[in-house]
């Protein structure tokens, strides 16, 4: 029976570390009992899932200003804070209708 999970495919890649981020990666792989290049794809995969999700909420930022100047369409601040308290107590409180 053929193996039907296929492994990820890698590539290599050369990082410059200078000898004291170098020092200190060895010693927190040696505590945590892992390789240096388990630490770095964590760091790395961690750096990529914090970054996409910023460049995600900075999308969605100009969508909505995007949208705000094509329509018109807004709340007032005192409508999003009397939102904002009613959701602390109800999760499922209504956003106030939008106005042109």
């Amino acid at each position: 029976m053929p193996n039907t999970l296929e492994k990820p495919r890698t590539a290599t890649v050369t990082l410059k570390l200078d000898t004291s981020h170098r020092d200190r990666l060895k010693s927190l792989a040696a505590a945590r009992k892992r390789t240096a290049h388990y630490l770095m794809k964590e760091a790395i995969e961690r750096y990529l899932k914090a970054e996409e999700a910023q460049q995600a909420a900075l999308q969605s930022v100009d969508d909505s200003v995007a949208h705000f100047e094509a329509t018109g369409l807004h709340i007032t601040l005192n409508e999003f804070k009397t939102w904002a308290k009613d959701v602390k107590v109800n999760r499922n409180a209504q956003l106030p209708a939008c106005r042109s």
